[in-house]
């Protein structure tokens, strides 16, 4: 690539790398937030005891996280009305029995063979057991069983506990930190390709223009007569229009055929400005957009149009009907 020596072209340029740099700034946050995930997952494992624990050296409180390792089949024993998808089990952890509230799907996941030898451990919160629920746990655990074997309702905690497991899943990690990581991880590898993007044209903007070509314009930005306006990163010498603002853009004022402003409104309030040129080739260039809403943006774009207009006299200029069509027919011709 062509080395660019002119300190105010460099400097333009230099604007092209706020792309990288904002990419390394949501790369970094995006790490970050991939560790705080890491941390905050791995903390929050310790913060789950195990179900029997709550019931025994806890008694048996309620909202505690908590998990339990399911070693067979769950048993069905009581559903609620409005709740088609979720029912209660008894499930055993090769010591104790346990009362759960699961969802049909992790009742699919718990319901198959080998329990024994892998069990399955989930993890939820805890709740009272409802009455309701205690009875019927009751009738499911003593149905068949002799009568001296069966239990009562003063039995229910020592066999069951007064709690039991529900919002439970497979896993208890907290995505919410990978999910915003994901998203600042996307949003940074779109500004690295807007980097790369303006980086390729800025090249190819070099490549077709001769090394004698670009040292005249280097040497025009640095003369008395060429205007600068770094805010809205436009270089007008007295041969080139050069736009800065997302990559290169380096125009012949002999090579464009039409100037205008176009103004955007809203509410019959003028909310922009904007300066277009077009080259003899029909392509349309932006070469300023500015805020329509202060007066002192107001004589930019006309001050613009004025010098280009004045470096050829051949430019048709302001958006009429009668230069459009004058535009349509020079292009159909040429």
């Amino acid at each position: 690539m062509k080395k660019i020596n002119n300190n105010t072209l460099k400097k333009e340029l230099k604007t092209i790398n706020n792309n990288l740099f904002i990419f390394m700034i949501f790369i970094a946050l995006s790490a970050l937030f991939i560790a705080l995930g890491i941390y905050e997952n791995r903390a929050s494992s310790h913060n789950y005891a195990y179900l029997n624990d709550i019931i025994e050296n806890k008694n048996n409180e309620k909202k505690e996280q908590a998990y339990l390792e399911i070693k067979e089949r769950p048993y069905s024993i009581a559903k609620y009305e409005n709740e088609e998808n979720h029912a209660f089990y008894i499930v055993f952890d090769g010591r104790y029995f346990y009362i759960t509230y699961l969802s049909d799907d992790l009742y699919e996941k718990l319901n198959v063979e080998g329990l024994d030898e892998n069990p399955i451990t989930i993890y939820g919160t805890t709740e009272k057991i409802p009455e309701n629920v205690k009875e019927i746990a009751l009738e499911v655990y003593n149905e068949g069983l002799d009568e001296e074997n069966q239990i009562t309702m003063d039995d229910f905690g020592s066999y069951f506990g007064e709690v039991f497991l529900t919002n439970t899943s497979l896993k208890n990690t907290n995505y919410i930190f990978y999910i915003i990581s994901t998203i600042l991880l996307l949003v940074s590898l779109f500004f690295l390709s807007l980097f790369i993007i303006n980086k390729l044209k800025v090249q190819k903007t070099l490549k077709n223009i001769s090394e004698s070509q670009l040292k005249k314009i280097e040497k025009e930005i640095d003369d008395d007569k060429t205007l600068h306006y770094p805010k809205y990163h436009l270089i007008l010498t007295n041969n080139y229009i050069i736009k800065t603002n997302h990559h290169l853009t380096i125009l012949k004022y002999q090579d464009l055929i039409w100037v205008y402003e176009q103004k955007t409104k809203e509410y019959g309030i003028t909310t922009s400005r904007k300066v277009f040129v077009v080259d003899k080739h029909g392509k349309n260039y932006n070469i300023l957009t500015t805020d329509g809403l202060t007066t002192k943006n107001e004589n930019i774009p006309k001050d613009i149009i004025t010098t280009i207009s004045s470096k050829n006299e051949n430019i048709l200029v302001g958006m009429t009907k009668k230069n459009e069509e004058k535009i349509n027919e020079i292009l159909k011709n040429s």
